[in-house]
């Protein structure tokens, strides 16, 4: 069954009540995952005639800067809509489909092997707490919860933390995915099951691919100085995108981060997620609209966290129904009203804990 799962005896008659009234039927998930694996199928165009007309076509340098754009476009989506889906086992009802469209991950230069554990296990199962969830981890660069030890360059982070968030997936590439496999796990959490022959032969194979067609395919047709400057621009500009989208959620005023031994599990899961994941609103202009389409569910962060096995697809059908149940509840969903104000207020959630406590 890959609706919403069904509420534990642990919750309370209010708690089962609101997930019974969220639940998508089993129609509106068949839909759902058919415009999921449509709007799949547009990325992946976009993805494979972008980068053959920027790799081996003969055209302008405008052209080229143009093929450039739709490609981040199409990478980012790539990585917003199918990867993270998919990892989640809400891309389609096959283990088997889920795993080779998440592998779509380590084509951008991650492990979808060591992401499950680290975005599912611990950012969702411990969302904005200290010491266990790896998302808000980003010492010694930046200071993002009140319980973090401060430094004196944080205070700074503001300005600097735009440009560092672009080099995410290079560091997927180059450093992270290492650094957690010969620790055998990430930061003071061990993985939950070591990785097999077989997981670490995946991820090489994954790294490997990645340098095939982001940097050994493009050196055939251009100099090497002009493929290291579309790749890091391209990379850069891919990762910027992502970490904010991400950050956005998490990292801003209106999200808490409760003390590391705050009751997350069971009866509190669900007011623990209200309290620390924000939508974002991105369905009033045509800008905004665009915005939602390459988000793929990270602006209903919310809806993803109660429900992170639904395809990103149903989640506006569902947003409507959780509003109407909250307030039946006295509950609150916190949102972002436009992705302007999401940022600004993420920036200003940097400041804060950038000034020394």
């Amino acid at each position: 069954m890959d609706t919403i799962a069904a509420p534990p005896d642990s919750l309370s008659r209010e708690q089962k009540s609101l997930t019974e009234a969220v639940r998508p039927s089993l129609r509106e998930l068949v839909v759902a995952r058919r415009r999921l694996h449509l709007k799949a199928a547009v990325i992946g165009a976009l993805a494979v005639s972008s980068y053959w007309y920027l790799v081996a076509g003969h055209s302008s340098v405008i052209s080229k800067l143009m093929a450039a754009g739709v490609l981040i476009v199409a990478l980012t989506a790539a990585a917003t809509c199918v990867f993270h889906d998919a990892n989640h086992a809400s891309f389609s009802t096959s283990r088997l489909v889920n795993r080779l469209a998440g592998f779509t991950g380590d084509l951008l230069g991650a492990s979808s092997w060591i992401w499950r554990f680290k975005h599912n296990n611990l950012h969702h199962g411990n969302t904005n707490m200290v010491g266990f969830d790896a998302d808000i981890d980003q010492a010694p660069f930046a200071r993002l919860a009140p319980d973090q030890p401060w430094r004196p360059w944080h205070r700074y982070q503001h300005f600097y933390m735009w440009v560092l968030y672009g080099f995410l997936t290079l560091q997927w590439f180059l450093i992270s995915d290492y650094v957690d496999l010969m620790n055998h796990g990430i930061g003071r959490q061990r993985f939950a099951r070591q990785p097999r022959r077989r997981d670490v032969g995946m991820i090489a194979v994954g790294k490997l691919l990645h340098a095939s067609w982001a940097i050994a395919l493009p050196l055939v047709y251009h100099r090497w100085w002009v493929v290291l400057i579309f790749y890091l621009a391209i990379s850069w500009t891919v990762g910027l995108l992502l970490a904010t989208m991400f950050q956005l959620a998490h990292c801003a005023e209106p999200a808490a981060f409760p003390a590391s031994d705050t009751p997350r599990r069971g009866p509190d899961f669900i007011a623990h997620q209200l309290r620390t994941t924000v939508d974002v609103h991105c369905r009033t202009r045509i800008g905004a609209g665009a915005l939602h389409w390459l988000m793929g569910g990270l602006d209903f962060q919310v809806e993803h966290h109660l429900a992170p096995r639904l395809p990103h697809t149903v989640y506006p059908l569902v947003a409507r129904r959780l509003n109407r149940a909250c307030n039946a509840c006295e509950l609150t969903v916190k949102s972002h009203a436009t992705p302007w104000r999401a940022i600004r207020s993420h920036a200003r959630w940097l400041k804060a804990m950038g000034t020394r406590p």
